[in-house]
């Protein structure tokens, strides 16, 4: 049976914390409504939005599924000052790609300095944050 990119990116989360290679966050997005709500006292779990309004919240669009930090000391040149380096990680199944404003997001990340990339299991998410 073939894993989904959900159970991918729990093994993923336990395999990050377990060598802590990183400090990892599930980057939640979502919609709603908002308005003001009127239960439906006849029709049980029912409420009417008057003035309804959509919002979206979260992040932009093609940020990583999972992001965070790796802890590095720096050198003694440096004053010994450990820092946070920007870690992310896009879970994606086997065969499963990439569009194009993750790529656009991965590429900005990068060029800034941030470790990651896709991964597709737990060796391969681990494998990608300690190349630091």
């Amino acid at each position: 049976m073939k894993k989904t990119e959900h159970e991918i990116q729990n093994e993923i989360r336990v395999a990050v914390g377990t060598t802590q290679v990183a400090t990892l966050f599930r980057a939640n997005v979502g919609e709603a409504w908002t308005g003001i709500c009127r239960r439906m006292n006849w029709i049980p779990d029912r409420v009417v939005i008057d003035g309804a309004r959509r919002f979206q919240s979260g992040l932009p669009v093609g940020f990583p599924d999972l992001f965070g930090f790796q802890t590095i000391e720096v050198t003694p040149e440096m004053v010994g000052r450990k820092l946070a380096v920007f870690a992310f990680l896009e879970v994606k199944k086997p065969g499963g790609r990439t569009n194009k404003a993750q790529e656009k997001m991965h590429a900005f990340l990068h060029e800034a300095g941030a470790v990651g990339g896709i991964a597709r299991s737990a060796e391969e998410a681990v494998t990608l944050l300690q190349r630091l």
